[in-house]
């Protein structure tokens, strides 16, 4: 079995638990921060569809520069109702699953580097990103909503097992 292909049960696992969390998030909510330092709920949504992505451009792409130096700087997206989220969300799943189940191990072990206006910020290999800024991020990013949906008193669903809004 093919790295990638091997890494299908657990992208697929914790992408339906992401999707679980921000089906919970109403529109309302999307404005809301916890504190002034912090992103908004909608914010943190926006990231948390659009990072699937980078599986697909790590693996179709040698590089990423953030700020190109002519060019336009990257921006994430900022979609203002829940429904639209997701849609990009699935959008951007179903493209990453479909990267994994056909990428050879050979490209995943390859180089892959983020740049900012042309200087390397960090090169790894592409398997780290799909590991590392894909599935990790979006569980650290997912935590997030998880903490905001709770102070907001919405209840938050069981990721790995029940969550106590569950054990009713």
């Amino acid at each position: 079995m093919r790295i990638g292909e091997s890494m299908i049960p657990e992208f697929d696992m914790e992408m339906a638990g992401t999707r679980k969390v921000l089906e919970r998030i109403p529109d309302s909510l999307l404005t809301w921060k916890i504190h002034d330092k912090s992103n908004t709920v909608g914010w943190v949504a926006n990231h948390l569809a659009d990072i699937p992505a980078w599986v697909e451009m790590s693996l179709n792409q040698d590089e990423f520069d953030v700020e190109p130096v002519a060019g336009e700087p990257y921006r994430s997206p900022s979609l203002g109702k829940v429904d639209e989220i997701l849609a990009l969300f699935d959008k951007n799943v179903a493209g990453a699953r479909a990267g994994l189940e056909k990428v050879d191990d050979a490209t995943l072990r390859g180089p892959w580097k983020l740049l900012k206006q042309g200087e390397v910020l960090m090169t790894m290999p592409r398997l780290a990103v799909a590991r590392n800024w894909v599935i990790n991020h979006s569980i650290h990013h997912r935590a997030h909503l998880c903490v905001y949906l709770r102070v907001n008193d919405i209840p938050v669903p069981g990721l790995y097992g029940p969550s106590a809004d569950d054990a009713g």
